[in-house]
């Protein structure tokens, strides 16, 4: 027994010694006198009326707080107890321990709530020692910048040879002054004379005028300031060089060498044509001219700017629109008549005085389509969109006629829908219809059957609002085949009819 007891006295008394001797806080140590109540029967008889029979006690402690929050205590206790294993008698006993204090405040701070929790070795008079674990919560409200008032309630589990009670203390806490110690030395991770907690690149060697952090170009803009922190240059452009001094970098301005404005991009207001006329003041800024024209060219010299001049390669007067007194233009397009291909027809000079309508770079007389843009290779006529030619092509098998005969079976008109409002779609197209049939009967009947249901479906569109004059119909028979006749699948792809969109 007493081996035991010298061991646990010995580790106490070593975390004591720690306790009392640890300087690396700057936090108050203390003595505490706390009244004690013991209370065994509300565990034993399991009712809570039994809180009021108490077993009497005091205790003496050593308080050590290690941060403004966490304390240790190591207390020695002295009270009573009734012996509920023996026979029942009043008998003395007393403790010693290690308890550790979390604080919610500051240890010093005039109100504190705590938790606490720690282990005790308890000695009671005729029986061997015990152990236990105080686990409770205390409060300290100070009366005095060193004097506490200190109430405490836990509830002791016992490890060893004891029984679980409750325990409750109040008394006073006196907190000790300790001397003023020296502030620890600040960390200073790059060694710069800059502390790491002011210090803005604490990793890096810098400069205190720039709280620790490198100015490599030593411009005066630290690093992480500054754009180029390998080029000198002002704080006005972030550390970047300005060599024409307009405000805008080096690395930003597309004309360096020539002092310019922000919005252009350091480069001065623009002059494209190089005729000393800036672009927002050039009539023609695409075209070198002269100040006087606003920019404008005069090719003939006669004060009549190219863009106004009927005849701008010809000196006239002006009532004469820059033409000469010989020149005539009937269509007053600004070709002479002698010249122009198309006389009576206002028209383009690229295209000898003819017009171009809708503008598609194809003059009307070869524009198949004159009111409607397309392209040349199309003879000025608008392509037709892919999912329309789909259509068209679809419905050279989808139109179905009665067996050798012309009258379409219900299936084909759906599609023959389609292909008028193809038709509405390109005013500017016409629709040749053409009829073919596989080499089966006599040519002279496979020619007639094919015109007849080329014809039907020419009837049928015209039926659906599409003008006669944008359709064609014709029977080819059996004279286009594109299958071989002397085969099935070869007969029926030649049994088909066309539909074949053409510019008017």
């Amino acid at each position: 027994m007493w081996s035991k007891t010298s061991i646990l006295l010995l580790s106490i008394w070593i975390f004591g010694s720690y306790c009392v001797d640890a300087q690396h806080f700057d936090v108050p140590n203390g003595v505490s006198l706390r009244k004690t109540f013991y209370d065994f029967n509300t565990i034993r008889g399991k009712n809570s009326s039994a809180i009021r029979e108490f077993e009497n006690g005091f205790e003496l402690a050593y308080l050590r707080a290690f941060s403004n929050q966490f304390a240790v205590l190591v207390p020695l206790g002295l009270g009573s107890y009734r012996d509920s294993i023996s026979d029942g008698i009043r008998k003395p006993y007393f403790s010693v321990g290690a308890q550790a204090q979390y604080h919610f405040t500051q240890v010093n701070y005039w109100l504190t709530p705590f938790l606490v929790g720690g282990v005790n070795a308890v000695f009671p008079q005729g029986r061997t020692f015990g152990m236990e674990l105080p686990l409770g919560l205390g409060l300290n409200v100070k009366f005095h910048p060193q004097v506490f008032l200190q109430a405490q309630t836990d509830f002791r589990l016992s490890l060893k040879d004891w029984e679980n009670h409750l325990q409750h203390t109040i008394g006073l806490v006196y907190l000790m002054t300790n001397k003023k110690k020296e502030a620890p030395a600040q960390l200073d991770s790059d060694e710069d004379g800059v502390p790491d907690e002011l210090d803005l690149c604490p990793n890096e060697k810098g400069l205190a005028k720039h709280m620790g952090c490198p100015d490599n170009d030593k411009d005066g803009v630290p690093n992480h300031k500054d754009k180029c922190p390998e080029l000198a240059g002002p704080e006005a452009t972030m550390g970047c060089p300005d060599s024409d001094m307009d405000g805008v970098p080096d690395n930003e301005d597309e004309c360096p060498n020539l002092k310019g404005l922000v919005e252009y991009k350091g480069c001065p207001e623009p002059d494209k044509d190089g005729d000393g006329v800036l672009d927002k003041d050039d009539q023609c800024p695409d075209q070198a001219g002269l100040t006087r024209m606003g920019g404008c060219p005069d090719s003939d010299g006669d004060g009549i700017a190219d863009k106004d001049d009927k005849c701008p390669d010809a000196a006239g007067p002006k009532d004469k629109n820059g033409c000469p007194d010989t020149f005539k233009d009937s269509d007053k397009d600004g070709v002479d008549d002698k010249m122009d291909e198309c006389p009576f027809a206002a028209g383009l000079k690229e295209f000898n005085g003819c017009p171009d309508s809708d503008g598609d770079g194809v003059q009307d007389k070869f524009d198949s389509c004159p009111n409607v843009a397309g392209p040349k290779s199309n003879k000025g006529c608008p392509l037709i969109e892919k999912k329309d030619q789909e259509v068209l092509e679809f419905a050279m098998r989808a139109v179905q006629f009665d067996l050798g005969r012309a009258t379409l079976k219900a299936e084909s008109f759906p599609i023959l829908d389609k292909i008028a409002g193809i038709m509405k779609k390109y005013p500017d197209y016409k629709l040749e219809i053409a009829g073919h049939t596989d080499n089966t009967g006599s040519a002279g009947f496979n020619l007639e059957l094919s015109e007849k249901r080329a014809k039907v479906c020419y009837e049928y569109l015209i039926s659906k609002g599409i003008p006669q004059g944008r359709l064609s119909y014709v029977g080819h028979g059996a004279n286009n085949p594109i299958g071989d006749n002397k085969t099935e699948q070869g007969r029926f792809l030649n049994r088909r009819t066309e539909f074949l969109m053409l510019p008017k």
